[in-house]
């Protein structure tokens, strides 16, 4: 008998002028000790039917059909002071952001130790030698001392490994892990992912494992359901759906995601055949680099006591030289911390450096101030990780994209300026009409195309990119990566490409520069370092990534 049996669940979200049916008919089963795989895009219904199972809806869903059966208990028929006693002692949840899921003014000890009293009746010392040993269990490097620290006293890798030890706490049947690993870099992705392969093992329980990472999917899974529009539209076994996926679907997902071998192509997305990039690049003599970065170092002051003298420094950034060439793509490839993001922000000089040169075009980057650094900056820009922290709610994005061309004086004429707006948004993909409404109107993936075209407003010769597809769907970031390498066939663009995401790094970068702990580790053509890696660190890094193998 199974584990837990789903059988033709509906879900609504009831809007003040409209109802959304987030889940439609949905039905599967999970097995003792069996990972199922919910695989699916935003917007999908993965997690509503997540949710829906643990029944912790929001007040606007209702379930309007279906049976949830566990171990043969329908747990739509239980009223919710019977699912308390279900919650964490037989289903537990692991959610996607731990920083926002743990309550961030009570100790860690306190809150795994929560579940045990309450589901266990163990004593609080009971309670705190077993949560001892479940901090153990998950791999954090001190756990006595973490018990008594906070969370925002941990790094992301740590807070997702006491999400974890929560959701273990009461030894459930059923554990959901809605997009467990998606903010983690690929090292601690893998850490997480061993380990809960490992514990799922010795408790024998079922996992039900949300993700669009079709790398991940294949390492973890046995039977995999794909979602699109709040149906399952197919399910199979591992095995069956990479060898030979049914659905046209699940055929596009496996063909957007970005490989070395697709190099030269146009991502696949909605169906269409991949083609050849176009290859007319605008070239300027290559022997001479666009950008020249040269023994960078940004150090950050560590203050302390009352006068907040400078005890010692946090070496961000050190002794790092690259050099990045006109329609080229460098990837800066590493961990969280590393310091890749202090790199792009201090070439753009959004930090200051603590010693080192940078020449942009032979001038001087480093003592550029004012308006010399102002009007420099039109040929240098920074695309965010994040599109909707980093765009203004309270604007327009017509106004978005023109407030860079006046404030640069790339274009002193009205009307010109909005016929440019106009094919900037043509340009990156969207409609002209796009320019009349807010960030909040679009989707992710529209939001970071809205930041390019921001970029592009001021006609740089170089783009930082900073994960600009980390948090974006697989087709959408194909439509991405599609866009810059559009762009870069176009107008010559050179990007600076900063990531920890490898797959996209083998489809789209010719350099590739490796950073670890503050400086560059290994250098060189991106084939070369991706096939015959020399530095252990890097080998590491690229051991740790999820292999997708289509048959």
């Amino acid at each position: 008998m199974a584990l837990l049996k789903v059988s033709n669940l509906s879900t609504e979200i009831r809007l003040t002028d409209r109802t959304i049916n987030a889940v439609k008919d949905v039905s599967f089963e999970v097995n003792h000790g069996e990972t199922f795989a919910l695989v699916g895009e935003s917007g999908s219904g993965k997690s509503i039917t997540a949710l829906s199972l643990a029944r912790l809806l929001p007040d606007a869903a209702k379930i309007t059909h279906g049976q949830v059966r566990l171990n043969d208990a329908n747990l739509l028929n239980y009223t919710e002071k019977d699912m308390r006693t279900v919650r964490g002692s037989k289903v537990s949840m692991i959610f996607q952001e731990p920083m926002t899921s743990l309550n961030p003014v009570v100790k860690i000890g306190d809150q795994i130790s929560e579940s045990m009293i309450h589901h266990e009746q163990l004593s609080k010392q009971a309670a705190r030698a077993r949560c001892l040993d479940l901090l153990n269990a998950v791999g954090l490097p001190d756990a006595k001392r973490n018990m008594g620290e906070y969370p925002h006293q941990l790094s992301g890798g740590m807070r997702q490994r006491i999400m974890i030890a929560i959701a273990l706490a009461a030894n459930p049947d059923v554990l959901i892990a809605d997009e467990p690993t998606t903010a983690l870099d690929v090292t601690i992705q893998a850490q997480v992912l061993e380990l809960l392969k490992k514990l799922q093992e010795e408790l024998k329980m079922g996992l039900i494992f949300i993700t669009h990472d079709l790398g991940v999917v294949q390492q973890v899974a046995d039977r995999i359901a794909v979602m699109r529009y709040g149906e399952i539209v197919e399910t199979a076994s591992s095995k069956e759906f990479f060898s030979a996926p049914q659905h046209p679907y699940s055929q596009q997902l496996l063909n957007a995601v970005p490989s070395i071998h697709k190099r030269g192509q146009r991502l696949s997305i909605n169906g269409e055949d991949a083609t050849q990039l176009n290859k007319n690049i605008k070239q300027t003599p290559d022997n001479l680099p666009l950008l020249d970065v040269d023994h960078l170092k940004v150090h950050f002051p560590i203050r302390k006591g009352i006068f907040k003298r400078v005890v010692d420094h946090v070496k961000a950034v050190n002794d790092v030289s690259l050099q990045l060439y006109p329609g080229k793509t460098l990837a800066l490839v590493g961990e969280s911390g590393c310091g890749k993001t202090t790199v792009g922000k201090s070439i753009v000089r959004l930090l200051e450096i603590t010693q080192g040169d940078m020449t942009f075009q032979g001038h001087d980057l480093v003592q550029l101030k004012g308006e010399e650094l102002r009007a420099r900056r039109s040929d240098l820009q920074i695309v965010f990780q994040d599109p909707y922290s980093s765009l203004n709610p309270r604007m327009l994005v017509g106004d978005i994209i023109e407030e860079g061309m006046i404030s640069l004086s790339v274009e002193n004429n009205p009307q010109k300026r909005k016929q440019a707006v106009t094919e900037l948004l043509q340009q990156v993909g969207l409609p002209a009409d796009s320019m009349d409404r807010y960030p909040h109107e679009f989707s992710g993936g529209q939001r970071q195309r809205i930041c390019i075209a921001r970029a592009l407003a001021v006609k740089p010769k170089v783009i930082i990119c900073d994960e600009p597809t980390s948090a974006l769907d697989v087709s959408v970031q194909a439509q991405v990566l599609n866009l810059l390498k559009d762009l870069q066939a176009q107008l010559g663009m050179s990007y600076l490409f900063i990531t920890h995401d490898m797959s996209v790094v083998s489809y789209l970068a010719d350099e590739i520069a490796v950073m670890y702990q503050g400086g560059i580790v290994e250098h060189g053509d991106a084939i070369s370092v991706l096939q015959e890696p020399q530095h252990e660190y890097t080998k590491k890094l690229l051991a740790a990534v999820p292999k997708l193998h289509l048959h």
